[in-house]
């Protein structure tokens, strides 16, 4: 029996494609047996994964250990962004292709082994999301939970969009990891003290209670703001270091550029020399020429 929303996610988020509807199905049917219909509700509203979403979803459930490399390697990148280490940017951007590669055709060959061989077109999405996680911090933590529904993109530039990305939205886990099974079930105790009558100074109660409420919703706003704020940050910082270490690219480019052309300019100078030296020799070897051609013209007339 289904008693949570995130039981039920772990169950429908670790099952193949082919299993997802029916599984689904079943579960709702499992709620509204309990007489839940808040939970059937729920379940029956979560989406099925994009096949590219279920292969990473599978190889993360399965090989978690395996992710630890490719995890630090990202955190080595991002670190470099954030120090604006432009030479460990360029060292560590030619490694980040080859272990994009390889851990994308892990995945894939994961996923063959279950069943689903990946196409072309999925392999690649496989590939987005592993860059993406590289990229961005977020974009990690929602691979992580191992409820992806579809697959994720970086464009280059600031952040990774993942609005809707995971089964379950809002404070899913412990800062990344997987979601617990600890979630009330849906609706239960959203009635408790509905029907108090008020004989035992509930009046008092309800008003503290209600300032608690008021004073932690605004703390949670400003708190959304504060973590907003600073994703933000994160990602001017990381563009910042990205432009940074191109534009250093592009400044050695153009230093190497001028060097090739001082050096290019010397060389004409000298060639431009030479080539007027040979032209003024040539031109006396041919004045030389003449005269000897006219003197044996002038010779054979006299005979």
């Amino acid at each position: 029996m289904i008693l949570h929303l995130r039981a039920a996610v772990e169950q429908l988020y670790a099952a193949p494609p082919a299993r997802f509807t029916p599984l689904r199905s079943e579960l709702v049917a499992e709620a509204k047996k309990a007489g839940d219909k808040d939970l059937a509700t729920a379940i029956g509203a979560l989406r099925k994964p994009t096949v590219a979403a279920w292969a990473v979803n599978h190889f993360v459930r399965e090989h978690a250990d395996e992710l630890e490399d490719f995890r630090e390697f990202a955190e080595l990148l991002r670190e470099a962004q954030r120090s604006l280490d432009a030479d460990q940017l360029r060292l560590l951007g030619r490694e980040r292709s080859r272990r994009v590669d390889a851990l994308s055709e892990r995945i894939a060959a994961e996923s063959a082994e279950a069943g689903q061989k990946l196409g072309a077109g999925v392999a690649q999405e496989v590939r987005d999301t592993l860059t993406a996680v590289i990229a961005d911090e977020d974009a990690e933590s929602s691979v992580l939970t191992g409820s992806l529904v579809r697959s994720l993109s970086y464009s280059g530039f600031g952040s990774v969009d993942v609005e809707d990305v995971v089964a379950l939205g809002g404070d899913d886990g412990d800062g990344g990891a997987r979601p617990s099974l600890s979630v009330v079930r849906g609706g239960a105790g959203s009635e408790r003290g509905a029907d108090d009558d008020g004989e035992n100074g509930e009046d008092a109660v309800d008003l503290e209670e209600r300032r608690r409420a008021k004073r932690a919703a605004v703390r949670a706003r400003l708190q959304a703001a504060l973590e907003t704020a600073r994703s933000e940050l994160r990602t001017a910082d990381r563009q910042v270091a990205v432009l940074t270490a191109r534009h250093e690219e592009v400044t050695e480019g153009i230093a190497d550029l001028e060097r090739r052309l001082a050096t290019a300019r010397g060389r004409l100078e000298k060639v431009t020399g030479e080539l007027d030296d040979a032209t003024g020799t040539r031109d006396r070897r041919e004045a030389e020429e003449g005269a000897a051609q006219q003197a044996l013209a002038d010779h054979d007339a006299e005979g």
